[in-house]
């Protein structure tokens, strides 16, 4: 095409720099599902949900997963859930678990509580 100019992968590659998961996240909210409160607490559980029994599949154990929602205060008396503005997800499961090291590297909001994994 006239007046453009062929950029070449290396030059592209040079331009790019690595992204931490909670950048990618907040740039890309509207692509992840995460535009609206409904679709991101939706979003939140159908990923955890999908993880736990992709790790269970990996294992090659029959999954157990138990999933939580809990409608928190907001500085106040708790709302009923379809005014809420703020949950707490809870997802249990008998996979594997995930690596120390690695949860930091996923989330730097997150902790840990014996095998299981806190993050907000």
């Amino acid at each position: 095409m006239e007046g453009m100019s062929n950029v070449t992968a290396v030059e592209m590659g040079a331009r790019q720099r690595e992204i931490s998961v909670s950048e990618f996240f907040t740039k890309n909210r509207h692509l992840l599902g995460f535009d609206n409160p409904r679709k991101a607490l939706l979003t939140c559980v159908k990923e955890a949900v999908d993880n736990a029994l992709d790790a269970s599949e990996e294992a090659g154990i029959l999954p157990d997963v138990v999933v939580t929602l809990e409608v928190v205060a907001s500085g106040g008396a708790t709302p009923p859930a379809s005014q809420a503005t703020r949950f707490r997800v809870t997802v249990i499961d008998n996979g594997p678990g995930i690596v120390r090291q690695q949860i930091r590297r996923s989330s730097p909001s997150c902790s840990t509580a014996r095998s299981s994994t806190a993050c907000a």
